[in-house]
C-alpha cells in the first residue's frame, strides 16, 4: 500500500515536470512565431539598436563593482522569489508562468537576432549569455524542481488535515537549497560582470574585422 502510494506520488511529480518542460518548448515556439510576425518598422528598430550596441559597447566604460552589485541583486531577487513562493499553495502555477516567460524570451530574442543580423545576430545573443548562464540555467532548473517538490510535500495532506505538512527537517533542507543557489548565483554574477563583457567585446571585434 505504502509502496503504491509512493509510486503514485512519484508519477504525479514526474507529470508536473513533464508538463513544465512542454510549456517551456511551446513558449519558445510562440516567442519565435511572435518575432517572425513583427512589422517591418519594428524589425528596423531592432536593427538600429543592434548596430548601436555593436558600435558603442567596445568603447563602453563602467564601474565593475557597481555592475556586480546590480547584477547580483537582480539575480538574487529572482531566486528568492521562486524560493519564497515554494511556501505557497499556488507555487506550481507561478513556476509555469516563469517557465513560459523564459521560454518565450529565448524564442523571441534568438529569432529577432536571426532576423536582424542573420547568424551573426544569433551568435551575438548566445555570446551575451556566456559564461554566466552555464551557472544560472542549472540553478533555476534545480530551484524550480526543489520548490515544486517542497510545495507538493507541504500541501500533500491539506485536504485530509486542513493544514500543512511541515517539519524542521523539511525547512532545513529547503533552506540549504537556497544557500546552494545563492552560491552559484554569486559565481554567475562574477562571470557576468568581469568575463562576459570581455567576451562580447572580443566577438564584436571579430565580426567587424
Amino acid at each position: 500500500m505504502a509502496r503504491a502510494r509512493g509510486l503514485r506520488k512519484y508519477k504525479n511529480k514526474f507529470n508536473v515536470f513533464k508538463m513544465q518542460f512542454i510549456v517551456f518548448i511551446i513558449a519558445i515556439i510562440i516567442g519565435s512565431i511572435f518575432a517572425n510576425r513583427l512589422s517591418n518598422n519594428k524589425i528596423e528598430e531592432y536593427k538600429l539598436l543592434s548596430a548601436y550596441f555593436i558600435t558603442k559597447f567596445p568603447a563602453s566604460k563602467y564601474l565593475n563593482i557597481e555592475l556586480f552589485k546590480f547584477v547580483l541583486w537582480k539575480r538574487i531577487k529572482l531566486v528568492l522569489g521562486i524560493w519564497i513562493f515554494g511556501f505557497t499553495f499556488f507555487e506550481i502555477f507561478i513556476n509555469y508562468l516563469l517557465i513560459g516567460y523564459f521560454g518565450f524570451s529565448i524564442g523571441f530574442l534568438f529569432s529577432v537576432g536571426l532576423i536582424t543580423d542573420g547568424f551573426k545576430g544569433y551568435l551575438m545573443n548566445l555570446i551575451l549569455l556566456l559564461p554566466q548562464y552555464l551557472f544560472y540555467i542549472p540553478v533555476i532548473i534545480y530551484l524550480i524542481i526543489k520548490s515544486t517538490t517542497f510545495c507538493s510535500n507541504l500541501y500533500s495532506n491539506r485536504n485530509r488535515t486542513r493544514g500543512i505538512n511541515i517539519n524542521k527537517q523539511m525547512i532545513l533542507e529547503y533552506f540549504f537549497v537556497l544557500v546552494i543557489c545563492i552560491i552559484f548565483i554569486i559565481v554567475g554574477s562574477i562571470l557576468e560582470t568581469y568575463i562576459n563583457p570581455q567576451l562580447v567585446k572580443w566577438y564584436i571585434s571579430a565580426i567587424n574585422m
